[in-house]
């Protein structure tokens, strides 16, 4: 073969790779490192006028309350999201896994549904059971409750609404991994055991850690970055009681054209999470049993 051909052979990986370092530097990277250049400037909404201003975007930021409430607000948001709706869908699986179970197919598909509709269809049925006049869930309890209105029940709303819309996701994920479960397990410790909790805290949950361990970071990562249900259904109101810091950026980057401070606040989430997904794989990796 000749030096030429060599080379050739040496190279060739690379151009498969090409469309994708192309379309990831394009539509990710580029992204990523305009808005820390923008979190050092202030600029218009264009971007056609930028000054730098130094740390000026983070000092803000540091003094706002109204980011501190909402910081606040989004961490009390994701981990309530990322909790039950784990939970829940662990136990849906269960539920859907066992044979004593009939109509375990209808029951699949009914955890499943919520999570395919468009976020807007989802936003607009929970609208309508909120409604504070009409809606079902009111009927249901014969009060006049302002569910999207009131400062003490707007954010629990959207929690609800989170869940039931990202249980399917959950729900898919854990089933999948029960299911690669071998029943030669089962079938070896119903030997010593008939108790289904035993089998279930022995067997099934160390065998389920790695999918476990994949739902919570990307329930964590994609909670944090939520903004579509509070954009449809409350928009922060009342009084950013049920803002989110993905909706706080917006608001602050496009609809006050502050793109620098909305730029500021995108940095510090970006590294916030960059940072969680590092200690996370690195500390609770070794919380999961690999072997099957």
């Amino acid at each position: 073969m000749s030096q030429r051909s060599h080379t050739l052979e040496k190279i060739k990986p690379y151009f498969y790779l090409a469309p994708m370092i192309v379309v990831f530097g394009i539509f990710s990277l580029y992204p990523i490192v305009r808005t820390f250049v923008l979190s050092f400037m202030d600029t218009n909404v264009t971007v056609t006028q930028a000054r730098f201003v130094g740390l000026e975007n983070y000092a803000t930021m540091v003094g706002d309350r109204h980011f501190w409430r909402i910081l606040g607000n989004t961490v009390i948001y994701s981990l309530s999201t990322v909790l039950f709706a784990i939970l829940l869908g662990l136990v849906c699986a269960v539920v859907a896994n066992s044979k004593a179970v009939r109509f375990r197919n209808l029951f699949r598909m009914a955890t499943f549904y919520p999570y395919v509709l468009p976020i807007a269809v989802a936003a607009m049925i929970w609208i309508y059971i909120y409604n504070p006049n009409r809606g079902a869930l009111n009927l249901i309890l014969g009060a006049r409750i302002q569910w999207l209105n009131s400062y003490e029940t707007a954010l629990l709303s959207l929690i609800i609404v989170s869940i039931w819309k990202s249980l399917g996701f959950n729900f898919l994920l854990i089933l999948a991994g029960m299911q690669n479960i071998s029943q030669e397990f089962y079938e070896a410790a119903s030997l010593e055991t008939n108790s289904g909790f035993q089998r279930f805290f022995r067997i099934t949950l160390p065998m389920l850690s790695p999918t476990l361990f994949l739902t919570v970071l990307l329930a964590v990562t994609s909670s944090f970055q939520s903004m579509d249900l509070v954009a449809i259904m409350t928009q922060g109101k009342p009084g950013n009681a049920s803002n989110v810091l993905m909706y706080y950026i917006y608001q602050q980057g496009i609809i006050n054209g502050k793109i620098g401070y909305g730029s500021a606040i995108s940095s510090v989430l970006l590294v916030a999470l960059f940072l969680f997904t590092v200690v996370y794989m690195g500390r609770g990796e070794r919380l999961v049993d690999y072997e099957r």
